[in-house]
C-alpha cells in the first residue's frame, strides 16, 4: 500500500479547502433576480470619478509590477479649437502577425494566416479604443463606414494610408480630425514562475484642416505574474497557473486597459457637453410645442417631421369614430 507523505497530504487538504471555499463563494454570488432596491432610485445623477475611473495609480502599478510606460501630449490648439467629428483609422501593426513568445517570433503556417493575425491584433486594439472613445463627448464615425470608404478608395495597407494627406482624407470622410494608431508591442513571456503579457499602442490625432497634431501619446501595459514555489509540487502548480494566465482572455484585458488609459488622457471638452445639452433642450421644447392644449387642436407629424392640422370631420356622420392618433403620439395632462 502506497504511503502519502505528510507534506503531500497537507497540499491535498489545502486544495480541498480551497475548492469548498470557491463553491461556497459561487453560491453566495449567485443572483436570484430579486430587486434589492425600491425602483425609485433616480437616474442621471452626478457620476463620481468620471475622469479618473480606470486610471491606474502608482500603488496599482507597484502592486502589479507594471511600470506603465506612457507619454501623452496635448497641443494648445486642442484647447482653443477642439475637433468635434473624429474618424479612427485602421491601426498599423508594427509587430506583425507572428505569435511572439519570449521575444522570439513563432511563424504562422502561411503568409495569408500571418496577414490575418496582423490585422486581428491591430483591429482588436482599435475596437477597444473605439468602444471607450464612443462614450466621450466627440462625434465618432462608425468603424465599418470608415473601412468601407477606405476599401472603395483602394487604401488597403498602412503605406497607402500614409500617402493620403489628412486634409484630403478628412474631406472624404467628413471628419474634423483623424486618429492614427500603431501597435508597438504585442508579445508574451513565460518562464515557469514568471509570466508577462506586454501590449503597447501609440495614437496620434491629426487635424484635417491644416495637418497639425491635436494630441499624441503612447501606453504600454505589462500584465505580470510572479509566483513562489517552495517544493516541486508548488513549482508544477505555479507553472501551470502561469501558463493558463497567458490565454487570450488575459490579452483582451490588457488590450482594454491600454486603450482605456489613452482615452482617459484626452482632455474633456466641456463646451461640447454644454452645446449638446442645449441642443437636446431645444429639440424637446420644439416637440412639446406640437402637443395639444386646451385651445389648440392636435397637430399631426409625418415621418419627415412636418406638422399639419388634423383632417376635418364630416359633422353629418355623427356615428363615425374619431380619427385614430398617429403612431407614437402622446398627450400630456389630458384624460
Amino acid at each position: 500500500m502506497m504511503k502519502i507523505s505528510m507534506s503531500s497530504w497537507k497540499v491535498v487538504k489545502g486544495l480541498a479547502v480551497l475548492l469548498l471555499i470557491l463553491l461556497f463563494a459561487a453560491g453566495c454570488f449567485s443572483s436570484n433576480g430579486k430587486r434589492r432596491t425600491t425602483g425609485e432610485e433616480p437616474f442621471f445623477q452626478k457620476e463620481e470619478g468620471i475622469a479618473e475611473h480606470g486610471k491606474k495609480k502608482t500603488l496599482d502599478r507597484i502592486y502589479q509590477i507594471d511600470p506603465g510606460d506612457k507619454e501623452f501630449e496635448v497641443s494648445d490648439k486642442f484647447y482653443t479649437d477642439p475637433p468635434r467629428k473624429i474618424a479612427i483609422l485602421p491601426f498599423d501593426n508594427l509587430v506583425g502577425g507572428n505569435y511572439i513568445l519570449n521575444s522570439v517570433p513563432i511563424p504562422r503556417f502561411s503568409e495569408k494566416e500571418t496577414d490575418g493575425w496582423n490585422w486581428t491584433y491591430a483591429n482588436r486594439l482599435r475596437r477597444f479604443f473605439f468602444g471607450h472613445f464612443a462614450a466621450r463627448e466627440f462625434v465618432d464615425i462608425e468603424l465599418k463606414y470608415v473601412d468601407k470608404m477606405l476599401q472603395e478608395l483602394g487604401i488597403l495597407t498602412p503605406n497607402d494610408l500614409y500617402k493620403i494627406p489628412a486634409q484630403e482624407l478628412g474631406r472624404i470622410l467628413g471628419a474634423d480630425a483623424l486618429i492614427y494608431g500603431r501597435v508597438t508591442e504585442y508579445k508574451n513571456s513565460y518562464y515557469a514562475l514568471f509570466k508577462q503579457i506586454r501590449i503597447g499602442l501609440h495614437i496620434k490625432c491629426v487635424s484635417t484642416e491644416d495637418g497639425s497634431i491635436f494630441f499624441e501619446g503612447e501606453q504600454i501595459r505589462h500584465d505580470n505574474d510572479i509566483r513562489v514555489a517552495t517544493n516541486p509540487l508548488d513549482f508544477v502548480i505555479a507553472s501551470f497557473q502561469n501558463s493558463m494566465s497567458m490565454r487570450d482572455v488575459y490579452a483582451a484585458r490588457a488590450s482594454e486597459e491600454v486603450t482605456r488609459e489613452l482615452v482617459i488622457r484626452i482632455p474633456l471638452v466641456t463646451s461640447f457637453i454644454e452645446e449638446e445639452d442645449q441642443r437636446i433642450k431645444d429639440r424637446i421644447n420644439s416637440k412639446l410645442s406640437y402637443l395639444p392644449t386646451s385651445d389648440t387642436g392636435v397637430l399631426y407629424e409625418d415621418k419627415s417631421g412636418n406638422t399639419a392640422s388634423p383632417p376635418v370631420q364630416d359633422k353629418t356622420q355623427t356615428d363615425s369614430p374619431e380619427p385614430p392618433l398617429p403612431r407614437g403620439h402622446f398627450s400630456v395632462g389630458m384624460q
